[in-house]
Parts: structure tokens; sequence; C-alpha cells
């Protein structure tokens, strides 16, 4: 059967079931009659389908089934009597022409699946569970569905819109799942096909949440509005306890909203998201299928699923707009409603209340300012890479595996980058605060940094650091000092250091060549001379190893600390090589970690 686009939905089932797994659960259901005799059944998890009757949406309702039944996908062929075949270890279309070969399974093995679903070659719905089951599974369905409402309700309370989308659309899926069983027992046949929709399809299902969100936006929107008047009224009137009364109604109305502002607002970014992950899901399905169907030799089917890839490549460049657009505005509402909180808790010196609001505040500011920069896309495209670098190098040995693992750790690299961009960001928020709750908070950002820094090294390379400065502690008797690597915080790039940085005098220093060939700067060392020339971008320094006299554009400056040979190494007085090339250096007493700012990413 062909959808309205002209994709041969049966052939493209046959493809995706390649990469699909297939088992048995004993169970006492038997085929119907018709499909015990005639060829042309697919059963897809506990769907039994005529291809005739084969369409997307019932396809894609089928495929959810999969995983909890732990059943696959099989087929009985026309092209070999009616014989049955597991297309999960099917490679090709002739794999279910021999009755006899590897691929066919037994009428046994089919008759011992469990089946609770049956659409005839008129494309007529049949429930093939008893009554009383049926009955079970439609109540079991509705309670799973009413512990999704209740954790999605707290999912907004706690200011958690993701995970609370998350959960009203398998609540929606539940409740669908419910609805289309009813419908099958009172014979509406029209209904039931309906909810096959919402079923399989998440953009269906996110199209009725959205209607459902928005609804109860305009519904809570009116109620607010009528509390505003009613406690204007009470106020002109001089009514202090209606007034009162009131302002906690309103109160408990926005509580119930969440601080996320009107609930279709903050649901419509959601259910974006959501639709983008689904696109996404989609395209790489779309992709899987075309390549199954290059690989069988079908051209015209490859050529109808490469074509469906790039409208749907082009509907998911769209969403990405439309999400950046909506999430944009959204997280502005969020960061003005936790400003209003964040001074209301300081007004009323509420450390343990103005230290979470702060952290909240700069995460979601820092968030906008990441989508509306592409650093949001740009983790999220190195996460998707990482994790199939991640699982190619799995089914890999030797040089290949090797390979792989070489390009993840560049990848990885890249990724603390961004990360570290993404923290540099709240970082900054929170700093442009004063108080005790910002001092808290810059705090905890900074030990997540370290931790980001600290993830560059192997647990080798972290001990020879730790090794060497001790060696270096003991060998100045405690006149130079070393820093842990992690302790030198950079804005972008991620530097690795083969010589922890020092502090002599209360002075930072760091071995030369690594920090300021990261800037991009060009470092020339004179052994004989024992001075150092770092360059870049028409800045030119110039120092000598144990002498206050240095250069900086071939202006003499006098260093307050000279630099020095430590290990062999030369370290360098960082403010004058950082202030020197363009850059930023900030010390922070509490962590006693040193921030770099300004690298070219």
């Amino acid at each position: 059967m062909r959808d309205p686009n002209g994709t041969t939905w049966l052939a493209a089932a046959f493809a995706l079931a390649v990469a699909l797994t297939g088992g048995a659960l004993p169970a006492d259901a038997k085929l119907p009659p018709e499909a015990a005799d005639k060829p042309g059944y697919l059963i897809v998890g506990t769907y039994l389908i005529h291809k005739d009757a084969l369409t997307k949406q019932n396809f894609a309702a089928a495929k959810t089934t999969m995983k909890a039944s732990g059943q696959g996908t099989y087929y009985k062929s026309e092209f070999a009597d009616g014989a049955w075949f597991d297309l999960s270890r099917s490679v090709e279309f002739r794999d279910i022409a021999d009755p006899k070969g590897k691929k066919a399974v037994s009428a046994a093995l089919i008759e011992q699946l469990k089946l609770e679903i049956w659409i005839d070659g008129q494309g007529e719905i049949h429930s093939l569970l008893p009554a009383d089951e049926l009955s079970k599974r439609v109540e079991q369905l509705k309670k799973e569905a009413d512990k999704l409402q209740k954790d999605s309700q707290t999912a907004v309370e706690d200011n958690k819109p993701n995970a609370a989308t998350q959960q009203s659309l398998e609540q929606n899926r539940l409740e669908a799942g419910a609805a289309f069983l009813e419908a099958l027992a009172s014979g509406n046949q029209d209904e039931a096909s309906k909810l096959l929709g919402r079923m399989g399809d998440p953009l269906e299902a996110l199209a009725d949440l959205q209607t459902k969100a928005s609804a109860l936006g305009d519904t809570l929107g009116e109620e607010r509005k009528k509390l505003e008047a009613q406690l204007r009224q009470a106020e002109a009137a001089g009514d202090t306890k209606l007034a009162e009364e009131l302002q906690a109604k309103l109160k408990a109305s926005e509580a119930a909203t969440g601080p996320l502002g009107q609930p279709k607002d903050a649901a419509a970014a959601a259910a974006a998201l959501e639709a983008l992950k689904a696109l996404k899901a989609k395209q790489a399905e779309l992709e899987q299928l075309a390549g199954a169907a290059a690989k069988s030799g079908n051209a015209k089917l490859t050529a109808e699923l490469q074509a469906q890839a790039a409208a749907n490549q082009a509907a998911l460049e769209a969403e990405k707009r439309e999400l950046k657009a909506l999430l944009t505005a959204e997280l502005t509402k969020q960061a003005a409603a936790l400003a209003k909180q964040l001074t209301e808790a300081s007004a009323a010196k509420d450390t343990a209340s103005e230290a979470k609001l702060l952290a909240q505040w700069a995460g979601v500011e820092a968030q906008r300012k990441a989508i509306d920069s592409g650093l949001a896309e740009k983790l999220e495209s190195l996460e998707e890479a990482m994790a199939k670098l991640v699982s190619a190098a799995s089914d890999q040995s030797g040089t290949a595996q090797q390979e792989l693992e070489a390009a993840l750790t560049t990848l990885r690299k890249q990724w603390t980058g961004a990360k570290k961009r993404e923290l540099f960001l709240q970082l900054n928020l929170v700093e442009s605060v004063t108080g005790e709750a910002a001092g808290k908070v810059a705090s905890e950002l900074i030990t997540e940094l370290k931790a980001l820094e600290k993830s560059l090294y192997t647990a080798d390379e972290y001990k020879a650091l730790e090794q060497l400065a001790e060696q270096i502690s003991t060998a100045s008797a405690g006149q130079v000092v070393p820093l842990p690597v992690e302790n030198l915080l950079t804005d972008t790039v991620s530097l690795k250091f083969e010589m922890p940085p020092v502090r002599i005098g209360g002075a930072a220093y760091i071995h030369i060549r690594p920090v300021s060939e990261a800037f991009g700067a060009l470092v020339v060392w004179n052994d004989e001379e024992r001075t150092v020339t770092i360059s870049k971008a028409g800045a030119v320094l110039f120092c000598r190893v144990d002498r206050p006299e240095a250069y900086l554009n071939g202006t003499p400056v006098t260093l307050d600390s000279p630099p020095r040979l430590v290990e062999g190494r030369t370290m360098v007085p960082l403010r004058f090589v950082a202030e020197g090339l363009g850059l930023g250096v900030t010390w922070h007493e509490p962590s006693a970690t040193i921030r770099i700012d300004g690298f070219d990413e």
C-alpha cells in the first residue's frame, strides 16, 4: 500500500526491519483464520497487519510495542507459499522467497507470539484480546496516565518544562491507547483509526498537547485577570482582609502555572523541542531506510526515500529556527520572573534562597545567550557525534578502533571548550552581582570548570603532574608553590600542561610554550642567552631568565617578578604574558584559581 507521497511502506518496513531485533514470548493467542491461511501479513511487535492495509501511522503505532513485548518483525510471504520469515534477520528481499532458507521460521513459533491488534486486508481494526483482558488493559493504561499527569504537574512546579513535556507526551500516548481500545470495544472504527496517529506519531501527539496547553493557558490567564481586577477593587475599597485572600489566590494561580509564565508559551517551546527530536529521529530512520533500499537494489524506492529525507531535512531546519525563537522568548520570560524573585529574596536577606535563585537566573540567561549565539546547537551536535563514535568504536578493533578513538578524543576536547564557554557565561553573570550569595554560586561554577579542565588528563598524566609538583615543592624548600593544573581556567580553548603552574612570591608563573602557543603566539627560546621572545599579531614580548628588565613592543618595562627556570623549564609571569597579548587575567582567592579570558576560538 502506498501513502500519498508514493512510498511503498511494505518495502520500507522490510528495509527498516533489517535493523530491528526479534524475539518471541509464549502466549495463548492464536492467529485469526484469515491470517493463518493467507500470505501477505506482517507482524510488528504485537500487531498483525496485512500488507494492503499497512500505513506509516499503523506501522509507527506497531513499532512502539516492540520493546515492551520483546517481539520483532515477521512476514508471511506470498513468494514462498505462505511461509513466515524473521525480517530482523533478513538482509535482502530474496530472503523471503526461500521457505527452507535460514530466514524462515516455523508456524509453531509464530503461534507463540503475543498478538493484540489485527488489521485485516480491508483496513478493519480488531482486538485479539479477550473482553476481560481488554478491560483490564484499558484500566491499566488509564492508571499509568493519571500517574504521569501528577508527575508532569510536579515537574512544572519544579521548573522543569522539558521533563513536564516528556511526561505529558507519554501521558497523551497512554490516554490515546486506552481510548483506542475502548473505540475497538465499541466498534467505532473511525475513532480507532484516528487514535492510531496519536499513539505512533510524536508530531500528532505534540499537536494535541499544544492544543490542550493553549486552552489551559487561556483559562488560567482569564482567571488571573479576574483575580487581579478583584484585588484592585478590594485595595481601592480598603478591604485588607479580602485583598490578602485575593493575593493568596493569585500566588496559588501563579504556582499552578510555574515560574515560566503562560503554560501555552512554555508548552509551545518545550513541544517544539520534542518536535525537533521527532524530526531528527525520522531523518535518521529515512536515511537508514534509503540505505537499506539501496543495498537491496531497489532504485525506485531508494529515490523516493531520498526525496523524503531531503524534504524532512528542510522541515528540520525550519523547526530549528522556530524552536530558537520560541526558546529565546520563553527563556527571556523565565529570566525576568527569576530576577524579580531574586530581588525579593535579596531584600529579605534570605541568602539561601538568593543563592538558589541566582544560580537559576544565571543558568537561564546563559542558556538564552548560548541559543542565540549558536553555542547550544554546537554542544548538541558534538554530543551526538561523540555518541555515534563511541558506538562505532565499540564495533571495531585494531587500527580502525584506534582511529575512531583518536577522533573521539578530538571531539571531547572541542566539547570541553564549548561547555566551558557555557559555564563562563553563567560565571560572568554571577560575578556581575555582589554579596555572599554571588560568592557561593561563583565558587560552585568554578568547581565545575575545574572538573572540566581536569577531565582533559588521563589518570597517568595527572599522577605524573602531581609527582612533579611534589618534586618542585621539595626542591625549592617551599619557595615555589605548585598549583593543580585545573586551577588555570581558560574561557574557550583547552590547555594541557606537562608542567603545573606555580606561585613564586605571590606571583603566578606558567610554562611559557603551551600557553603562548594556545594564545596563537610564536615562542622563540634562546638557550645561550636564556631569553624568550613571544610574538602575536604585532605584539612582541621579550624577557630574560632571572632579570626584571623586559620589553613590550620595544618599550622597556620592569617586572615585579622575573622569569625563572623551574625543573629545567622556562616559567614566565602569567600577567606579563597574558596582558601583553591582550588577554585578561583574574585571580580568585577562595578557590586559588587563575582565569584567563580573551582566547580566540
